[in-house]
């Protein structure tokens, strides 16, 4: 059994052929799905990658950390407005 895995290992060093498991974000190991929005459900702006909040099993991109208290408070609202492609709650920021 030992020489047929070393026999193994040694034809795939030899030819280059590696199976590597593609790495999946931390966040995605909790059942946590990405709605993948690209415009951020509070502004209407562009998301930056770097802020997010989470609802009903999904992670939601927004565009600043300032947006989530106030996709927190109606967040129902934030997605709706997603699912129809309309414009955000508000145009810019305001804050």
């Amino acid at each position: 059994m030992k020489s047929r895995l070393r026999l193994i290992l040694m034809l795939a060093i030899g030819t280059g052929v590696f199976v590597v498991p593609a790495a999946r974000p931390a966040w995605a190991e909790t059942g946590i799905v990405d709605a993948g929005n690209t415009v951020c459900p509070v502004s209407g702006d562009k998301v930056s990658g770097k802020h997010f909040v989470e609802h009903g099993g999904k992670r939601y991109s927004l565009c600043c950390p300032h947006c989530e208290k106030d996709f927190k408070k109606d967040p129902e609202k934030f997605i709706a407005q997603l699912a129809e492609g309309g414009e955000a709650g508000h145009a810019g920021h305001s804050h």
